[in-house]
């Protein structure tokens, strides 16, 4: 189900972006509900879990989370993205190379993307 919130995972602040499941409307209002929320934070301060798993994404969405990503880049710490295959991998080496990140990896689960988030705080 998409949306974004906030959740505590080993006593640390974790913030979830779940584009699962999720249509482009379901992604662009999910990205529309995170934006504000991302922005009121620290510089440098978010770790971050997104999954995609089993979403469809095509040039719209691509572009659409490029701008996301550019917008996020000066408040994470840390972005770890689950449910990456495919069609999403080309998307996610062209977010990598369009915003100079260098702080978002993949991991093959949610529960691993959590510890390992947490073991950075």
């Amino acid at each position: 189900m998409a949306g974004a919130r906030w959740i505590n995972h080993k006593g640390k602040k974790v913030f979830c972006i779940d584009f699962s499941q999720s249509t482009v409307a379901e992604i662009n209002a999910t990205i529309t509900q995170a934006k504000p929320l991302i922005a009121a934070e620290p510089p440098l301060s978010i770790l971050c879990l997104v999954d995609t798993t089993g979403s469809k994404f095509d040039i719209e969405i691509a572009k659409a989370l490029q701008a996301f990503s550019a917008h996020n880049k000066p408040y994470m710490k840390m972005t770890a993205l689950v449910g990456v295959e495919g069609l999403q991998k080309v998307i996610y080496n062209g977010v990598l190379v369009f915003t100079k990140r260098t702080n978002i990896v993949l991991k093959s689960s949610p529960q691993e993307a959590l510890d390992w988030l947490v073991s950075l705080a």
